[in-house]
């Protein structure tokens, strides 16, 4: 027997189940989302990295430490050298690499020797 007027809908227990649903299937995408971000983020760290340590072995091959921000492979580099207590002949030398947003992506710290202070 059919009322006039009723209509047809889902019970409260139907709604419920699809909600959860809906929250898990949710859930599920934000871990994949949160995972492919961090994933991009170690790769520009390796890269940074290896950015890093390619200047710091071309420092000591020339024995010439850079003074100046600049850029390379998509990265500002900003180097920072400071003299080692006690030791004149010393240098450490500091590179940070920033990204396009001027977060910091990597850094890398070596003591050197310098150039003008070496011994025949």
């Amino acid at each position: 027997m059919k009322h006039p007027g009723m209509l047809k809908g889902a019970t409260i227990m139907e709604v419920v189940v699809a909600m959860v649903i809906i929250v898990v299937v949710f859930g599920m995408a934000m871990m994949i989302f949160a995972n492919v971000t961090n994933q991009g983020l170690s790769d520009k760290k390796i890269r940074a990295q290896a950015t890093l340590q390619g200047i710091l072995l071309q420092a000591e091959q020339s024995r010439q430490l850079p003074e100046e921000a600049f850029n390379q492979d998509g990265f500002r580099i900003i180097p920072t050298t400071t003299e080692v207590e006690n030791e004149p002949g010393l240098t450490e030398l500091h590179l940070t690499a920033f990204d396009d947003n001027q977060q910091e992506i990597a850094t890398v710290a070596e003591i050197m020797i310098n150039k003008n202070e070496t011994k025949p």
